[in-house]
Protein backbone atom coordinates (compact mmCIF):
# COMPACT_ATOMS: atom_id res chain seq x y z
CA UNK A 1 0.00 0.00 0.00
CA UNK A 2 1.28 3.39 -0.87
CA UNK A 3 0.51 6.57 0.99
CA UNK A 4 -0.74 9.50 -0.99
CA UNK A 5 0.45 12.98 -0.21
CA UNK A 6 -1.72 14.98 2.20
CA UNK A 7 -2.24 17.69 -0.42
CA UNK A 8 -4.08 15.27 -2.72
CA UNK A 9 -6.34 14.09 0.09
CA UNK A 10 -7.09 17.56 1.42
CA UNK A 11 -10.28 19.04 0.00
CA UNK A 12 -9.97 22.29 -1.92
CA UNK A 13 -11.00 25.27 0.22
CA UNK A 14 -12.51 28.04 -1.88
CA UNK A 15 -11.45 31.64 -1.24
CA UNK A 16 -14.97 32.53 -0.09
CA UNK A 17 -15.01 29.70 2.44
CA UNK A 18 -11.56 30.68 3.75
CA UNK A 19 -12.59 34.33 4.10
CA UNK A 20 -15.90 33.52 5.78
CA UNK A 21 -14.22 31.14 8.24
CA UNK A 22 -11.58 33.76 9.09
CA UNK A 23 -14.21 36.48 9.56
CA UNK A 24 -16.28 34.25 11.84
CA UNK A 25 -13.17 33.21 13.79
CA UNK A 26 -12.43 36.89 14.41
CA UNK A 27 -16.09 37.40 15.36
CA UNK A 28 -16.59 40.22 12.86
CA UNK A 29 -20.22 40.84 11.89
CA UNK A 30 -21.09 41.15 8.21
CA UNK A 31 -22.17 44.79 8.54
CA UNK A 32 -18.99 45.89 10.33
CA UNK A 33 -16.81 44.07 7.80
CA UNK A 34 -18.68 45.68 4.89
CA UNK A 35 -18.27 49.10 6.51
CA UNK A 36 -14.55 48.58 7.11
CA UNK A 37 -14.01 47.54 3.50
CA UNK A 38 -16.28 50.38 2.26
CA UNK A 39 -18.16 47.94 0.04
CA UNK A 40 -21.73 48.10 -1.17
CA UNK A 41 -24.14 45.86 0.75
CA UNK A 42 -24.26 42.39 -0.74
CA UNK A 43 -20.67 42.25 -1.98
CA UNK A 44 -19.48 40.41 1.12
CA UNK A 45 -22.05 37.65 0.60
CA UNK A 46 -21.09 37.43 -3.09
CA UNK A 47 -17.41 36.97 -2.21
CA UNK A 48 -18.10 34.51 0.61
CA UNK A 49 -20.33 32.40 -1.66
CA UNK A 50 -17.73 32.48 -4.48
CA UNK A 51 -20.29 33.94 -6.91
CA UNK A 52 -17.77 36.08 -8.79
CA UNK A 53 -19.92 36.27 -11.93
CA UNK A 54 -22.13 38.78 -10.07
CA UNK A 55 -19.22 41.23 -10.02
CA UNK A 56 -18.07 43.32 -12.98
CA UNK A 57 -15.01 41.30 -13.99
CA UNK A 58 -12.50 38.76 -12.69
CA UNK A 59 -10.06 41.60 -12.03
CA UNK A 60 -12.54 43.33 -9.73
CA UNK A 61 -13.34 40.05 -8.00
CA UNK A 62 -9.63 39.34 -7.48
CA UNK A 63 -9.16 42.81 -5.98
CA UNK A 64 -12.11 42.31 -3.63
CA UNK A 65 -10.69 38.97 -2.48
CA UNK A 66 -7.28 40.57 -1.95
CA UNK A 67 -8.60 43.52 0.10
CA UNK A 68 -10.85 41.24 2.17
CA UNK A 69 -7.86 38.97 2.85
CA UNK A 70 -5.75 41.96 3.92
CA UNK A 71 -8.45 43.07 6.36
CA UNK A 72 -8.52 39.60 7.92
CA UNK A 73 -4.69 39.33 7.84
CA UNK A 74 -4.69 36.18 5.69
CA UNK A 75 -1.87 35.01 3.44
CA UNK A 76 -2.52 36.87 0.17
CA UNK A 77 -0.57 34.47 -2.02
CA UNK A 78 -2.48 31.40 -0.83
CA UNK A 79 -5.80 33.21 -1.07
CA UNK A 80 -5.18 34.47 -4.60
CA UNK A 81 -3.87 31.06 -5.68
CA UNK A 82 -7.15 29.55 -4.46
CA UNK A 83 -9.06 32.28 -6.32
CA UNK A 84 -7.12 31.64 -9.54
CA UNK A 85 -7.68 27.88 -9.23
CA UNK A 86 -11.42 28.44 -8.75
CA UNK A 87 -11.58 30.94 -11.64
CA UNK A 88 -9.88 28.46 -14.00
CA UNK A 89 -12.25 25.70 -12.86
CA UNK A 90 -15.28 27.97 -13.41
CA UNK A 91 -14.12 28.92 -16.91
CA UNK A 92 -13.76 25.27 -17.89
CA UNK A 93 -17.26 24.44 -16.57
CA UNK A 94 -18.96 27.28 -18.45
CA UNK A 95 -20.77 26.20 -21.59
CA UNK A 96 -20.05 28.13 -24.77
CA UNK A 97 -22.69 30.74 -25.47
CA UNK A 98 -23.88 30.91 -21.86
CA UNK A 99 -23.44 34.37 -20.43
CA UNK A 100 -22.65 34.94 -16.75
CA UNK A 101 -25.17 36.68 -14.55
CA UNK A 102 -25.41 40.44 -14.99
CA UNK A 103 -23.30 42.51 -12.57
CA UNK A 104 -24.92 44.30 -9.68
CA UNK A 105 -26.30 47.73 -10.50
CA UNK A 106 -24.64 50.63 -8.77
CA UNK A 107 -26.91 52.98 -6.90
CA UNK A 108 -28.12 55.79 -9.17
CA UNK A 109 -28.31 58.60 -6.63
CA UNK A 110 -26.57 61.12 -8.88
CA UNK A 111 -29.55 61.29 -11.27
CA UNK A 112 -31.93 62.08 -8.41
CA UNK A 113 -29.61 64.74 -7.07
CA UNK A 114 -29.37 66.46 -10.47
CA UNK A 115 -33.14 66.40 -10.95
CA UNK A 116 -33.70 67.81 -7.46
CA UNK A 117 -31.15 70.58 -7.96
CA UNK A 118 -32.69 71.44 -11.33
CA UNK A 119 -36.17 71.72 -9.82
CA UNK A 120 -34.81 73.84 -6.97
CA UNK A 121 -33.13 76.16 -9.48
CA UNK A 122 -36.34 76.52 -11.53
CA UNK A 123 -38.37 77.21 -8.37
CA UNK A 124 -35.86 79.82 -7.18
CA UNK A 125 -35.79 81.57 -10.57
CA UNK A 126 -39.60 81.57 -10.74
CA UNK A 127 -39.89 83.12 -7.28
CA UNK A 128 -37.24 85.73 -8.12
CA UNK A 129 -38.91 86.59 -11.44
CA UNK A 130 -42.37 87.06 -9.86
CA UNK A 131 -41.19 89.48 -7.13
Amino acid sequence: MTEESPQKDAPFASPGALLKAAREAQQLPVRETTDRLKWMPGYLEIIESDDYTALRSPSFARGYVRSYGKLLRLNELELLAAFDKLAVADDSKREPGVRPRAPLQLQKTSTGIYVGLGLLLILTLTMWWNR
